[in-house]
């Protein structure tokens, strides 16, 4: 019943867009950098359903994405380390979930502030949702300390292309404003939704006892099988440390400890360092281990296993986050990761691209010309399709490595699809909003008559245009590439571009606080099932808290230029 709420909400906006198109007429900005009208042209009921389709093809991928990341996690759940890890770390803040929120708030946030698309983020949440549903954080709680926080962090975001590219802005363009704007931003988050109690200790204390005693039992249960590990295949200790330091790289230590997969795997992947850095973690690891009588170590190691995942965590979360901070924009002279590909996409034997042809492709500027070509894109640009990609790598990857059988992998990443596949679909029909504001023109209308109330420049109808257009848009791209060009005509003093992009930046991404056409917001509450009005009652305060800093920051900059 709590979904339907929200499904009620999304009807309301679309059938409320669909009215505005029978009667607002539409408009475009011309050539001649003027606003033309083109008169009503109403999606008719036909259209409307006409529409569906085209968010279907245009928006997909965020579908893709969700489906990606819950094949991922639905394997990576099946994995007792993972879980292990997991109950570890809710461990660590038993009594301190206070401490945990404030952490995730600024992780999230400094993430954002550096990415194009904070959605990408949500590649981390269901770790995050799983170990904060341990310690019985609540659920609005989760949200914003990770959507939230993401989109205060989007909202002082340090480089956005499309914006940079529309007003003809630099990196350094009110840099200092929106470092502090994030700081005043997520401390105000902190103070209004962080918990203000944590979790009584006695309340942890009686459900960890019935835990401990149920695990007890368990474990009576299952020590006739802990005797099977006796038979465990040995490998001399002296042996396995040398090859695992000096040949750990193509697996060597893998093939003579018998492990056919991972060694095979190790080959396969030798060139993109993990096996290296894998294999130095287990050599650390091996050193510390006793040996028997005849020194001998067993082949699998519970410890060995838990470092070896610890090491892989953390290089998959690096990764990520490397992949998707735009480095050569942020930092300037820097071409380090196109000269990569451009490198990579070199490696030939004779005419046959050796990269190219197994792997795919990198995505590499012909120097002559100018054209691009490649499919893999240069790393600190990734896209939510790269991720997604490489999700579905990991998946395979890790049910190989964790000896899940085909039948149970087929099972699980068939299950994980079927719990997300309606988040998915309706994140993706969202964009029917989008779809109809957009081709009929009537954001553009709007926004022009708003901004006309006013003589040049005002911030108060600034504010009020990017609030509506961001509902209709919902998308950051077409918000500036419809809205954005209307303020391009009303406001012909250049040096107030500034300030417009501070506003059509932190205002749309308020806006997606609580916007029902917010993908990001509506991913979220389906996800942990959370009505749409008891989120609008937990999140209102902050929302006017923070536009209103926002207000005053526009106010502060206006009078300064």
């Amino acid at each position: 019943m709590k979904k339907y709420n929200l499904f009620k909400v999304l009807a309301i906006t679309i059938f409320i867009t669909w009215l505005l198109t029978l009667f607002i007429p539409g408009s475009y900005v011309d050539y001649t950098g003027e606003v033309a009208t083109t008169g009503i042209t109403g999606v008719g009921i036909w259209g409307l359903l006409s529409n569906l389709s085209i968010s279907i093809s245009y928006f997909n991928a965020i579908a893709v994405f969700l489906i990606a990341l819950a094949c991922f996690y639905a394997v990576l759940n099946k994995v007792d380390v993972y879980n292990t890890f997991v109950s570890k770390t809710a461990s660590l803040f038993k009594g301190k979930e206070k401490a945990l929120v404030i952490i995730t708030m600024l992780v999230f946030g400094i993430l954002a502030l550096l990415v194009n698309d904070f959605l990408i983020l949500l590649v981390f949440v269901p770790f995050i949702y799983k170990v904060m549903k341990e310690l019985d954080i609540d659920k609005k709680i989760i949200l914003s300390s990770t959507l939230v926080a993401a989109l205060i962090g989007s909202m002082c975001g340090i480089y956005n292309s499309t914006l940079f590219t529309a007003f003809g802005l630099d990196l350094n363009t009110l840099l200092l404003v929106k470092l502090i704007l994030f700081v005043i931003s997520i401390a105000v988050l902190m103070i209004l939704t962080a918990p203000k109690k944590e979790v009584k200790k006695a309340v942890v204390k009686k459900t960890t006892s019935k835990a401990v005693k149920k695990t007890t039992k368990e474990e009576v249960k299952e020590k006739p099988v802990k005797k099977v590990t006796t038979k465990d295949k040995k490998v001399r200790k002296s042996v396995y440390a040398i090859l695992t330091l000096l040949l750990g790289t193509i697996g060597v230590n893998k093939f003579y400890a018998g492990k056919v997969k991972a060694g095979i795997l190790s080959i396969l992947f030798c060139w993109t360092g993990i096996p290296t850095i894998l294999s130095i973690a287990e050599f650390i690891t091996v050193l510390t281990e006793k040996a028997d009588k005849k020194g001998m170590i067993s082949v699998t190691s519970e410890r060995r296993r838990n470092v070896s995942f610890g090491v892989a965590l953390v290089l998959f979360v690096l990764f990520i986050i490397g992949a998707i901070i735009p480095w050569e924009s942020l930092i300037e002279n820097c071409s380090v990761f196109s000269d990569f590909n451009t490198w990579l996409a070199g490696i030939k034997i004779g005419d046959y691209s050796i990269f190219g042809n197994i792997i795919g492709l990198p995505l590499s500027v012909d120097q002559t010309t100018g054209s691009t070509t490649g499919v893999i894109s240069v790393f600190g640009t990734w896209s939510i399709t790269d991720i997604a990609i490489l999700l579905f790598v990991l998946t395979a990857l890790f049910a190989v490595i964790n000896g899940i059988k085909v039948n149970d992998f087929i099972a699980t990443v068939t299950e994980g699809t079927k719990k997300i596949l309606p988040v998915a679909l309706t994140a993706m029909l969202l964009s029917i909003v989008l779809v109809m504001a957009v081709t009929t023109g009537i954001s553009v209308t709007i926004t022009n008559g708003i901004l006309k109330l006013a003589d040049g420049f005002n911030i108060a109808t600034a504010t009020l245009a990017t609030i509506i257009g961001s509902v209709l848009t919902s998308d950051f791209y077409y918000l500036i590439s419809t809205v954005g060009t209307v303020f391009n005509v009303v406001v012909s003093n250049q040096e107030y571009y500034g300030v417009i992009s501070l506003i059509l930046q932190s205002v749309y991404n308020l806006v997606m606080i609580i916007a029902p056409t917010s993908v990001g917001l509506v991913i979220g509450l389906y996800y942990l099932n959370i009505p749409y009005n008891k989120w609008f009652k937990f999140i209102w305060k902050l929302l006017v808290a923070l536009l209103i800093i926002v207000i005053i920051t526009s106010i502060i900059v206006y009078a300064l230029v």
